[in-house]
């Protein structure tokens, strides 16, 4: 039965995700709503293009696990209670970015709303006013809003800026969500109140409907707070990491708009930060890892005029983004490997260290050449396993 349902959503991906003319697509694969299947030890070296004998030296504390998915496959799992529910723990700010996918889920199931300027009104989308949305005159006492922040402010965590204007604007994190991007989750909730029934009575009935739909095991979140709160177990944090890489899929169904995950991914506001999205971190310049560097610019969310951080050049748009809790809690996509790589309880890039051996030792090109394979992956040279996005993203 589940293979019957495995081949269905492999057939509906492809659909989903039929490339433009001339262009070939690797048919898309995931666990679904059925659990991880591990890939047996012999055969991650051909499935997954990994070195298992590198994945099996790597040491780490006895608090620490990690996950590798490739090509949509469990390939490797490693630390204690890493894959079952025992491991579930906080998982702190990486719940920002489910944040963000939960928003974007809400926008991608109102798109065909009738369109509204009235208050309460039409479907949720990324340049809405947040006064359309909420009585901003009326926020909790720490709340911070501009009067003119719009959605994607918030979600960038600029919309507390005294001006928005270009140039102007601020980045400062926000930690636990009480300076505004908690103020998503009151958005939501007035927005399926248009509907209930068809999307769902508050954010926790959307929350609840999204886990559902990505087959989530050992989750569980209130929906109090954007910034913490999610407690999950590492091959939950993989299933985020799946449907962020694939650009809004997942098990064959579309659940957020390819455009928003590429906004989410891609620095929002170059004048307020280089290095964050839509409550999603960009990589920072770390050895061996693309930067996130929009296709052109201006590119429609911001007015920046090039990426504002250095050398804007890319062969291949691939830039890696991360969400990450505190403590060392992450999901780190890498779109130009077809890599989701999770962890809990590593320090800095200790975790891309970790598992980069293995990558570069069975890439049939570098062929265990770290170094050149760096310097092309790290330029955006080098994406062997670029998979387009619908729109051609």
């Amino acid at each position: 039965m589940r293979n019957s349902a495995t081949l269905l959503s492999l057939i509906t991906a492809l659909v989903l995700w039929s490339p433009s003319a001339g262009e070939a697509q690797t048919p898309l694969v995931d666990p679904g709503t059925g659990p991880w299947d591990l890939i047996a030890e012999a055969q991650v070296q051909d499935v997954c293009r990994l070195d298992p004998e590198l994945l099996q030296q790597v040491v780490m504390r006895q608090d620490q696990s990690f996950a590798i998915v490739r090509y949509g496959r469990l390939c490797f799992v490693s630390g204690e209670n890493a894959s079952d529910g025992p491991g579930v723990s906080h998982l702190f700010s990486a719940t920002k970015t489910l944040g963000a996918i939960l928003t974007g889920a809400v926008m991608y199931q109102t798109r065909n709303l009738e369109p509204s300027s009235a208050p309460m009104t039409g479907p949720l989308l990324e340049w809405d006013r947040m006064d359309k949305w909420l009585d901003l005159t009326a926020l909790p006492p720490r709340a911070q809003i501009n009067p003119d922040a719009t959605v994607a402010h918030v979600l960038a965590m600029v919309g507390y800026s005294e001006d928005l204007s270009y140039g102007q604007k601020t980045h400062q994190y926000d930690g636990n969500g009480s300076r505004e991007i908690n103020q998503l989750i009151p958005v939501i909730d007035n927005v399926v109140k248009q509907d209930p029934r068809r999307l769902g009575a508050n954010a926790v009935a959307v929350k609840d409907r999204l886990f559902a739909r990505l087959g989530f095991e050992h989750s569980t979140w209130n929906v109090r707070s954007y910034g913490i709160s999610w407690y999950g177990s590492l091959l939950d944090m993989a299933r985020l990491g799946q449907v962020i890489l694939r650009g809004g899929v997942y098990n064959g169904e579309r659940l957020v708009d390819s455009q928003y995950v590429y906004n989410m991914t891609h620095p929002a506001f170059e004048d307020g930060s280089t290095r964050y999205g839509y409550l999603t971190w960009m990589n920072g310049g770390t050895s061996c890892q693309p930067r996130a560097i929009h296709a052109s610019y201006p590119h429609g969310i911001s007015e920046s005029s090039d990426c504002a951080d250095g050398d804007c050049d890319q062969e291949n748009d691939v830039g890696v983004w991360n969400a990450i809790g505190a403590g060392g809690q992450y999901i780190v996509g890498h779109r130009g490997l077809d890599i989701v790589v999770v962890g809990k309880n590593w320090d800095g890039n200790a975790l891309w260290e970790a598992v980069l051996p293995s990558v570069v030792a069975a890439d049939p090109e570098f062929m265990g050449d770290q170094e050149a394979f760096c310097e092309a992956y790290s330029k955006g040279e080098y994406a062997p396993d670029l998979i387009k996005w619908e729109g051609g993203l």
